[in-house]
């Protein structure tokens, strides 16, 4: 093959080795252009509009901070005591708990599978209606996606 490109090369004449010459490299700034330039331009021009984005969140978030902050610190327990509040709440939430167990000011506590969703917006309601504290929890995957298997959750 090299052998056949050299004597084709040898058989034009010095202006087409010349035009094919010249169309070469244009060819090659080309491919340099589309094949690396273009698509590193691309991506970096969308991680300035990603790295902007998350300033402005959390430029956002730096002034709602007080609120939170404030809203927080006001979140008081309701009546009754952790297991009565967990047992209503994880009832309103659609949530089973299979196996609820206390020990001094904390209640462990074992849940049926669950939507991970399902799981957050409780562990939030918990936490901000009912001023319960998650302390730990173990979470596994379960066999259909979305869905997790609390293994062991402590609150106080």
């Amino acid at each position: 093959m090299k052998q056949q490109l050299i004597h084709w090369w040898g058989g034009l004449q010095s202006r087409e080795q010349r035009l094919v010459a010249g169309a070469g490299v244009v060819v090659v700034i080309g491919l340099f252009y589309w094949l690396l330039w273009q698509p590193l331009h691309q991506a970096q021009h969308a991680q300035q509009q990603k790295l902007n984005a998350a300033q402005q969140q959390l430029h956002e978030l730096q002034q709602l901070l007080p609120q939170l902050q404030a809203s927080g610190a006001s979140t008081t327990r309701s009546g009754g005591s952790v297991a009565q509040i967990i047992s209503n709440s994880a009832r309103n939430s659609g949530i089973r708990v299979s196996r609820m167990q206390p020990q001094n000011e904390q209640l462990t506590l074992v849940l049926e599978d669950v939507s991970f969703e399902q799981l957050l917006g409780w562990l939030h309601n918990l936490q901000y209606q009912h001023g319960v504290q998650l302390h730990s929890l173990d979470v596994a995957l379960a066999d259909k996606p979305g869905i997790v298997r609390v293994r062991r959750m402590v609150v106080e």
